[in-house]
């Protein structure tokens, strides 16, 4: 999609993305941003609707009194993590737009995905300008926690912490021999100076185990993860598709010898660190990205022959409600002030 490698590289070069701009006015990309779901109009919801977008481990899967799980028990946490360290800001196009299927009797069912990604180049203008609209309000976010967020340039004060921190590798098999198989088209992007910290699933139990350790390893209580999935269609349209937050640390619950929890389950054994909160605007994994009214799908930018048009304006206020949502959840059920109703 080299028109669109361009075209891009251009409206970054040329222009600031703080505003929304109209380039070539035309009744049908006018058309489609009015029927289309955008940041102004997902952020101007209630609140009650605009969580309806959600998955959030809080309500579904939270912990146990005992400390077993994957998931925390808030309670135990006494406070809201003081220092955490966000060890990746990432932006991700999974690169597929159109899945087809035939089916060959009943023993034969053949899956064929056509799909295209924006450049790599471009992934990382994205993620840069994400980034940038994102962090200044995030810090705030959680000082009004009584937290510090720090970024890797700042927690990273020795050379061992900054070892710890760069000494990283996690395969979530499954997802990345799916990506890897069924399309080569997609791109990832971080921001300069950080390393990639990455799972389909942010409360895989494998991941959890490797990414809640190094809270205690880079002397932080609590580290922090936020994953922004966008995508492109055959038309070039662009949609933020979802958006995930995760937050782990060690488990505040010390571990109970005589638990008759099976430690052969990863969902119920013991951990000795844990998911503190985690949410997810927008479609649960990439397969059900494909399926339209699963995904998050914020129209950002759309073109034809006539002109184009990107709003890509509030993108940073988008990302931190998400976090900001979930941060105030974890912090009033520890405070004790608010449970989910499952344990009401």
């Amino acid at each position: 999609m080299k028109k669109l490698t361009f075209l891009v590289i251009a409206v970054f070069g040329l222009i600031t993305l703080a505003n929304a701009q109209t380039s070539g006015p035309d009744a049908k990309l006018s058309k489609l941003f009015e029927k289309s779901m955008t940041i102004d109009k997902i952020l101007a919801l209630p609140d009650a609707d605009f969580w309806k977008y959600s998955q959030s481990v809080l309500y579904q899967n939270q912990g146990f009194e005992d400390g077993h799980g994957i998931y925390a028990w808030p309670p135990a946490m006494k406070q809201f993590p003081k220092k955490v360290g966000l060890l990746s800001f990432i932006v991700f196009d999974p690169g597929f737009f159109e899945a087809r299927v035939k089916n060959y009797g009943t023993m034969l069912t053949l899956r064929s995905y056509k799909g295209d990604a924006v450049s790599l180049d471009n992934t990382e203008q994205l993620t840069s300008f994400f980034y940038g609209e994102t962090l200044p309000e995030l810090k705030d976010n959680f000082k009004y926690f009584g937290s510090e967020l720090l970024t890797p340039e700042e927690f990273c004060t020795t050379d061992a912490i900054r070892e710890a921190y760069q000494n990283f590798s996690f395969k979530e098999k499954e997802s990345a021999e799916w990506i890897s198989k069924e399309s080569k088209a997609n791109t990832m992007a971080i921001p300069a100076g950080q390393h990639l910290y990455y799972a389909e699933n942010l409360t895989a139990p494998a991941f959890v185990d490797a990414i809640g350790a190094k809270a205690n390893q880079l002397g932080l209580d609590a580290v922090a993860i936020l994953k922004i999935q966008f995508g492109i269609d055959e038309k070039g349209t662009i949609c933020i598709q979802s958006i995930n937050y995760g937050l782990y640390g060690s488990n505040p619950v010390p571990k109970n010898p005589d638990s008759k929890n099976a430690a052969t389950n990863a969902a119920i054994a013991y951990h000795e660190n844990q998911v503190f909160n985690a949410k997810k605007l927008g479609a649960l994994d990439l397969d059900a990205m494909l399926k339209a009214d699963k995904g998050l799908n914020v129209v950002v930018y759309a073109e034809n022959k006539s002109g184009k048009i990107y709003k890509f304006d509030n993108i940073g206020k988008l990302i931190n409600k998400v976090a900001l949502g979930s941060n105030y959840e974890l912090n009033m059920w520890i405070k004790g002030d608010w449970k989910p109703f499952k344990y009401e």
